[in-house]
């Protein structure tokens, strides 16, 4: 089964080896050259129909990994334990948690919402309506499951095409979508306009101390990218996932894969793999950025919600209107 060539347009990371966003790009990048729907179709189609690829933390809606992520926004856990059900699943309590009365009786917006696992979280706090949207239909399919109220919308351009979403919400959740699009900066912006005064938004965008700001996973994307059709890549996604020698990485990289296959290390989820190689688009997305959204979008306060995690993969912020 073939897709999309990527062809000539160029891509700032495997081009040029920009990772790290500044918003003096703004303006600069295109959207995908397969467009977003089709680039971020195949993992949500993958989670509904492999299970390799649907049980796991980023991906499943079932009830314990939904009381796992309740406790990780809210460090209460609903099953009455301190910890995770999967202790290897690489995820961490914030270090200040989400206020449930942001939620609870309120209007919500799930922006990007994938397979809909922080819709039913939402749901689970006791919200009063929860709008889930994406532009991948096998996440709407996914999150239909549970919230009828869902919608096919171009997350950069919500104002626009939502016009009577402006303003309306009182919590909006903007998780690991910003950073995956041709301009960080819009996407924010088109997350912001629909909050309500006094309203909140969550970000989650990769940090420079994760995997993303690192020179291996660059060119990993850049291999994945480079080949033509589906089995071919998931088979990379395999290769990736196990660690697999490979002459195109440096040799201490191999040795070190080597090493961590001989000690059993945890290898993480496929569908982990997938999210990170899948992408035209993955942004680091500096504090100083994020400090600056602030401004540009309205917002009196942006609080850093994990300011203990010693090697930062990702930026958990609330802002408040």
């Amino acid at each position: 089964m073939l897709i999309k060539e990527t062809g000539m347009m160029n891509n700032p990371h495997f081009d040029s080896n920009l990772v790290v966003w500044d918003d003096a790009y703004s303006g600069r990048f295109q959207p995908p050259p397969q467009g977003y729907s089709e680039q971020f179709d195949l993992q949500w189609r993958l989670s509904l129909i492999d299970a390799r690829y649907g049980r796991a933390p980023g991906a499943s809606s079932d009830e314990r990994y939904i009381n796992d992520r309740i406790y990780e926004w809210t460090g209460v856990h609903p099953d009455g334990i301190d910890g995770f059900h999967d202790p290897t699943g690489g995820v961490r309590k914030l270090d200040e948690p989400v206020p449930v009365e942001a939620i609870r009786g309120r209007r919500c917006l799930d922006a990007g919402c994938g397979m809909g696992r922080w819709t039913r979280v939402m749901q689970r706090l006791g919200a009063a309506e929860v709008v889930s949207v994406d532009v991948s239909k096998s996440a709407l399919e996914a999150t239909r499951r549970f919230n009828p109220n869902t919608q096919y919308c171009d997350l950069m351009n919500m104002p626009e095409v939502h016009p009577e979403w402006v303003g309306t919400f009182d919590f909006v959740n903007f998780w690991g979508v910003a950073m995956c699009t041709h301009d960080p900066l819009k996407a924010f912006l088109s997350a912001a306009a629909m909050v309500k005064d006094g309203g909140y938004l969550f970000l989650m965008v990769y940090a420079d101390g994760g995997l993303h700001h690192q020179p291996l996973t660059n060119l990993q994307r850049k291999i994945f990218h480079s080949l033509s059709s589906v089995e071919e890549r998931l088979r990379f996604v395999e290769h990736v996932f196990h660690r697999r020698w490979d002459w195109r990485y440096p040799l201490r990289v191999n040795l070190e894969h080597l090493y961590a296959n001989l000690r059993g290390f945890h290898k993480g989820t496929l569908v982990g793999v997938l999210d990170m190689l899948e992408p035209w688009y993955n942004w680091v997305i500096p504090w100083q950025v994020i400090e600056g959204w602030r401004e540009k979008g309205g917002f009196r306060e942006a609080r850093l919600l994990n300011p203990k995690e010693e090697r930062r993969c990702a930026y958990h912020v609330l802002f408040r209107k």
